[in-house]
């Protein structure tokens, strides 16, 4: 953590053009390249020219420079407003948004499959995937067979497959598509590993399409809202750190900073009792050793 002002020798109030100004003079003055040739540490030149650029960065952001003179400290480049809705949009909106759109596309895979000519469509489709597999049909350098291919002949077998149960019972479809969601929040493993739990899944899966029969329309358009309340919920969250910041820099941010030039007038008083003692003890030691080089001279040669 840094004062920027300090490493830059700044009061308060500057400018911008002041704080190139400052950067711009500091930056020469501690160059690595420079104060490597003087023999000092590289280390820490280097340190000290990152302070410099970090500093620099701070104050000339009008965001970060006014996070750093309402509480002191540099956060960094986002804002904590955005950062709010970062965590807000990957913690609970993305995740429900995923799982509403997911459902709304179960429910139109089921509905469009229900429709004969679209089945028929996929059966046949389906043949076709399953004569050319048997050939091994190539195309641009891709057998079916392939690991390449394989994908496009899993997805065949899965559409055949949905018209299928679709065809057969409408309930088995509903069930099949709970059973998917069910594995999109609970790791599909899970239920493959331990047969009992993928056993009650499927059953609990029966009994939820069952019990929500006719009302799927209504449970897409609650997840819809629920989507859109947590959006206006993460985006007022949002809002009030912006105006929480901005209250505190009107209420507090006089006292910060006049707390800060005291912290300043302390540390170049202290610095300036230490460059006072350290001029008296070399004033001390030049007295000593002229001490020292007199009594040399009169010491008696035996």
């Amino acid at each position: 953590m840094i004062d920027a002002y300090d490493v830059l020798n700044l009061s308060f109030d500057a400018d911008e053009e002041e704080i190139k100004k400052a950067y711009r003079r500091m930056s020469l003055q501690h160059h690595p390249d420079k104060v490597r040739a003087s023999g000092s540490s590289c280390e820490e030149a280097n340190a000290k020219f990152n302070e410099i650029k970090i500093a620099r960065d701070i104050l000339v952001d009008p965001d970060r420079r006014k996070i750093h003179d309402t509480f002191g400290i540099d956060l960094g480049e986002e804002k904590p407003e955005l950062e709010v809705w970062t965590i807000g949009v990957g913690s609970m909106l993305s995740p429900m948004g995923t799982f509403a759109l997911k459902t709304f596309v179960m429910r139109a895979v089921i509905w469009t499959m229900g429709w004969r000519y679209i089945g028929y469509l996929v059966l046949l489709l389906g043949m076709v995937v399953a004569v050319l597999y048997a050939i091994d049909f190539k195309f641009r350098e891709v057998k079916v067979r392939s690991q390449d291919g394989l994908p496009y002949v899993i997805g065949a077998g899965i559409a055949v497959g949905v018209v299928a149960i679709v065809w057969i019972w409408q309930l088995l479809a509903d069930a099949a598509g709970i059973f998917y969601l069910a594995s999109e929040v609970v790791d599909l493993a899970l239920f493959v590993e331990n047969w009992k739990i993928g056993l009650g899944a499927a059953i609990t899966s029966f009994f939820v399409a069952w019990l929500v029969r006719g009302w799927w329309f209504w449970i897409i358009v609650l997840q819809v809202a629920l989507v859109v309340v947590v959006l206006i919920a993460v985006s007022m969250a949002s809002e009030l750190v912006r105006l929480w910041i901005e209250n505190v820099k009107t209420q507090h941010g006089d006292k910060l900073k006049d707390w800060r030039l005291r912290m300043r007038k302390q540390r170049k008083t202290l610095q300036d009792e230490v460059a006072e003692l350290k001029n008296k003890m070399q004033d001390c030691e030049r007295v000593g050793n002229g001490y020292a080089v007199d009594n040399t001279a009169r010491r008696p040669v035996r």
